[in-house]
């Protein structure tokens, strides 16, 4: 998916002379915009390179990784006695995890919103296209105001995501520095280097959220064997990206720090992670035939009428809520605390832990941090667009782009 990002800075390096003289206006703004590409596509590459380094470990050790095999099971759930033993001795870790999955939840409930606001004559529509089996391009604009609602939403709720996550690391790393774990030195030591898990968590939960919806049965669809295996080496070849990034290094070391652990402790580690990702899988499954079973048991079965795909989706939120539960509180810890502990157990986290705690202001001991606050603030322009959708002319905005989709479909 990012390999094809490494030419791209190269060549707006060749136009950007061109562009600056031609508008003087824009040599500023481009410089800024070049730096903030630069650097994202910088951050695509590092941590590529891990995935095409775990495909050359892969291909060139005499391990066979099935992800339904009875050795990959074994690997995962080997781990969890000594996970749950930290568990038990800190209960911050249930914490952490929950409140994963009510941002996981409340993040669902926000991008169903948005299906509200889009007018049924273009749902009337689409479904008129999907029968006769019309690929026109004519639904672009919602199409496109869907998918940056989409982006916006995983964006958002990456935040909570990587801080609970790297919080869980940091219960394990204080322990083994033999420091005291408390909620407020967790977020703190997370908070550290928070800007780069928060970039990784959002590449990593879009990368998730595309092969989800791209695995969901729909007509034309053709996810092959070859973008299952890309997928996989993504999730093998970036393990212990957040354990490293939790204990300092930069995007590059931290996929040097992964491939570390997939070549020194390689059935351990496709272990920890293929066997997490196939608990999941079986989830997910699960949650899927489960729905069916769901929506027709309450009463009216599956909606009609005005506004029937958002109220659909909303019915859907009950079986969401369940399988993110399960996954966020149940799961996912036991993974994060495992890999942590191999990383521990490779490579020394002592000395960052110490460092990290003696530059952690003693408010934030006690206290949010300023980052934690200026993510609030972020937040209020997205529960205004929620709630005020109506004051704010968003919801015209959006039946406006409807309407002009639905025209361009009548008119194709």
């Amino acid at each position: 998916m990012f390999s094809q990002t490494s030419s791209k800075p190269q060549e707006r390096d060749a136009q950007s002379p061109s562009a600056s003289t031609a508008n003087p206006y824009w040599s500023g703004q481009e410089s800024i915009w070049t730096r903030l590409s630069d650097r994202f596509l910088g951050v695509y590459e590092d941590l590529d390179s891990g995935r095409d380094g775990a495909k050359s470990i892969l291909q060139s050790s005499e391990h066979k990784p099935s992800i339904f095999s009875l050795a990959t099971y074994k690997s995962f759930f080997t781990a969890f006695p000594s996970s749950i033993q930290v568990a038990r001795r800190s209960p911050e870790v249930v914490f952490f995890a929950a409140l994963q999955w009510v941002a996981v939840v409340l993040g669902y409930l926000a991008w169903t919103h948005v299906l509200q606001l889009i007018p049924d004559e273009v749902w009337n529509a689409v479904d008129d296209a999907i029968k006769r089996d019309d690929h026109s391009p004519a639904f672009a604009l919602c199409n496109l105001a869907l998918l940056a609602w989409t982006f916006v939403v995983v964006c958002i709720v990456s935040y909570p995501i990587g801080l609970c996550s790297a919080a869980m690391v940091a219960v394990n790393d204080l322990r083994a520095a033999n420091e005291e774990v408390t909620f407020a030195k967790c977020f703190a030591v997370a908070d550290q280097h928070l800007g780069r898990i928060w970039a990784f968590t959002i590449v990593d939960s879009w990368i998730t959220v595309l092969a989800i919806l791209d695995r969901l049965p729909r007509k034309g669809g053709h996810r092959s064997a070859a973008d299952e295996l890309l997928y996989y080496a993504w999730k093998v070849g970036t393990v212990g990206v957040v354990p490293a990034l939790v204990n300092g290094r930069s995007f590059a070391d931290a996929s040097r720090d992964s491939l570390t652990l997939l070549r020194d402790q390689t059935a351990r580690t496709l272990g920890l992670r293929l066997g997490y990702s196939a608990v999941c899988w079986i989830v997910g499954v699960s949650t899927y035939i489960a729905s069916f079973f769901f929506v027709h048991s309450v009463e009216g079965g599956i909606p009609h009428g005005a506004h029937h795909i958002f109220h659909f989706y909303m019915l859907m939120a009950v079986p969401v809520a369940i399988a993110t539960a399960v996954v966020t509180i149940f799961l996912r810890p036991f993974f994060l605390l495992g890999v942590s502990q191999l990383y521990a157990e490779l490579i020394d986290v002592k000395e960052e832990v110490e460092k990290d705690v003696e530059k952690i202001p003693q408010i934030e001991m006690h206290f949010l941090s300023g980052r934690f606050l200026l993510f609030l603030a972020i937040l209020v322009p997205l529960l205004g667009a929620i709630f005020f959708s109506d004051q704010l002319g968003l919801s015209q905005w959006i039946a406006r782009l409807g309407h002009m989709d639905v025209q361009r479909y009548e008119h194709r």
